[in-house]
């Protein structure tokens, strides 16, 4: 690849136990922007050095501190972890990728990598050089967010990167909502399940409404409670265990 037409492939990424933010008021909201940004770590991967550097700087200078660059695709998926589902690679937020490389094109790239759960919801922009449709349209059906055109503009770039960094966070703050959610749904049914389970060892009388526990299957009774080893009971030491 000529140094007209640079292969690009940037990643946002932070760690697992990073806040994203902190409360905003009016007097600091600057302040945490400019925290936001140094939350952010960016992979770069382009494979000309000039392109890499360029690159490096507008971020730099933009307020990012925490970015990292390799000079090819392969190398981006070894960093993302891609063979092992992102275990021990970077969590990526946002990924920048310029459809041209020399080893595989942005499309197969951006598939791969939407291939694999841990990235199927991270923002991912084209930078590209070429305005054909058909491209575009490949890269939009393999998983593409956005676009960017070159050459690279400075203003463009860092909205589009800040903007796609805020869909990543909406999207996380969504998936965890939906997963207390789901964990919240599952106590109830669990909860449920138990109470209708334990009201079918009460035996009571059909006309006064009154509970008969003398004729309460002791065998059941003692077979639920060992199943519900978590479950508060009111404690009553029996005989047996007393003369321990």
């Amino acid at each position: 690849m000529n140094a007209c037409s640079p292969s690009l492939l940037f990643f946002s990424c932070r760690s697992v136990n990073t806040p994203y933010t902190r409360p905003i008021t009016c007097s600091d909201s600057l302040q945490t922007n400019e925290l936001m940004e140094e939350l952010v770590a960016i992979l770069i991967v382009d494979d000309s050095p000039d392109e890499r550097l360029l690159l490096h700087h507008i971020l730099k200078n933009a307020g990012y501190r925490d970015l990292h660059t390799v000079s090819s695709a392969g190398n981006a998926f070894s960093q993302l972890d891609l063979d092992h589902a992102g275990v021990n690679g970077i969590k990526a937020d946002v990924i920048l990728m310029d459809i041209k490389m020399p080893d595989m094109d942005g499309v197969e790239a951006c598939r791969r990598i939407k291939a694999v759960d841990t990235f199927a919801e991270t923002p991912i922009i084209i930078v590209t050089a070429r305005n054909q449709k058909d491209w575009l349209q490949a890269a939009f059906d393999a998983g593409a967010t956005d676009y960017i055109k070159k050459p690279v503009e400075q203003v463009e770039l860092l909205a589009r990167v800040k903007l796609a960094f805020k869909m990543k966070q909406e999207t996380d703050v969504r998936k965890s909502w939906e997963h207390e959610l789901t964990k919240t749904i599952i106590d109830l049914d669990r909860a449920l399940h138990d109470i209708a389970s334990l009201q079918q060892l009460i035996p009571v009388c059909p006309s006064c409404k009154k509970s008969r526990p003398s004729q309460m299957s002791e065998t059941a009774l003692n077979e639920y409670v060992q199943g519900h080893p978590n479950t508060k009971f009111r404690d009553l030491v029996c005989a047996g265990c007393a003369r321990h």
